[in-house]
C-alpha cells in the first residue's frame, strides 16, 4: 500500500532521522488538546491543513499575556480572549484534518516575514542535487509567504540573508544548513516514497537557524521564473522533464 502523501505522515518518517530532528518543528494532528498544549509550550503556533497548498486556510495563532491570543488568518486579524475560544475560533475555520505545529518567529524583510523554496532533484540513476533556493517575502499585512496569495515577493537566497533581521549567522552557514538539511531530508524521504522533484519549505529564525517546514512532491516550480535571473529556473526544469 502506498505511504500517504498528508504533511503530517511526511513529518513523521523525517522524525525518524536523528540528522532532523532538532530542525523539524513539533507537530502533531489539531485536537483541542494539542492545540492548548503547544501554544502554552510555545506561545505560537499555526495551523493549516494536512494535505493542500498555497497556504490556504492556514492560521497563526500567539499569545499575547493575560489569555489574549492574536489569530491571523489572510490578511485578517483578531484578538479573542480565552484558549478554549481561541481553539474553537480555529475549529470553526478548520475544513477536514489540520495540524497544529510550533510557530517559527521567521526573519523579516522591512518587517515581513519571509521563508524559502528549496528544490532537490535527481535524474534517473543520478544523485540528489539541490537545483534553486529561493525566499518568499510574504505581500503587506500577511503571515503566509505564498507569494500568489499574499501578493508578495521572490528574491535570491543572498539578497533576502543580507537584507534580513538576522542576528547570528552569515550567508555562507546559512547556505549550508539549507543544503545539508535539503539532502538529508530527501536521502529520508526516498525511503517511502517514489520521488524525483521535491520542493521543501525552509523557515529561517531571527538567530539564523533553519528549520524544515514542510515538502511537497508537486511544487510550483514557477516561483523561479520570477527572479531576475533564470538560471535556477532553467536547471529545475532541465531535471524535472530529465526525471519523467
Amino acid at each position: 500500500m502506498a505511504n500517504s502523501l498528508g504533511k503530517l505522515t511526511k513529518h513523521k518518517f523525517l522524525m525518524m532521522s536523528k540528522d532532523l530532528v532538532s530542525s523539524l518543528p513539533h507537530t502533531q494532528k489539531m485536537t483541542k488538546e494539542s492545540f492548548c498544549s503547544l501554544l502554552n509550550r510555545y506561545g505560537r503556533i499555526v495551523v493549516k491543513p494536512s494535505s493542500g497548498s498555497g497556504g490556504v486556510g492556514v492560521m497563526q495563532i500567539i499569545s499575547m499575556g493575560k489569555r489574549r491570543y492574536a489569530v491571523h488568518y489572510g490578511k485578517y486579524q483578531k484578538t479573542i480572549q480565552g484558549l478554549l475560544p481561541t481553539y474553537q475560533f480555529a475549529q470553526s475555520k478548520a475544513k477536514g484534518l489540520y495540524l497544529a505545529q510550533q510557530g517559527i518567529k521567521l526573519a523579516k524583510i522591512n518587517g515581513r516575514p519571509f521563508d524559502l523554496r528549496v528544490m532537490v532533484q535527481r535524474k534517473r540513476n543520478s544523485e540528489w542535487v539541490v537545483t534553486g533556493i529561493l525566499a518568499k517575502v510574504a505581500g503587506s499585512g500577511f503571515f503566509i509567504t505564498n507569494i500568489v496569495e499574499s501578493k508578495g515577493k521572490a528574491l535570491p537566497l543572498r539578497t533576502a540573508v543580507q537584507q534580513a533581521s538576522i542576528r547570528r549567522a552569515s550567508y555562507d552557514k546559512i547556505n549550508q544548513q539549507i543544503h545539508r538539511l535539503a539532502l538529508q531530508t530527501v536521502y529520508r524521504l526516498q525511503k517511502y516514497y517514489r520521488i524525483r522533484t521535491v520542493g521543501i519549505d525552509m523557515g529561517i529564525d531571527e538567530q539564523g537557524k533553519v528549520w524544515i517546514i514542510e515538502a511537497n512532491f508537486s511544487p510550483d516550480k514557477t516561483y523561479f521564473r520570477r527572479l531576475k535571473d533564470k538560471t535556477m529556473y532553467r536547471r529545475i526544469m532541465s531535471y524535472y522533464y530529465g526525471s519523467r
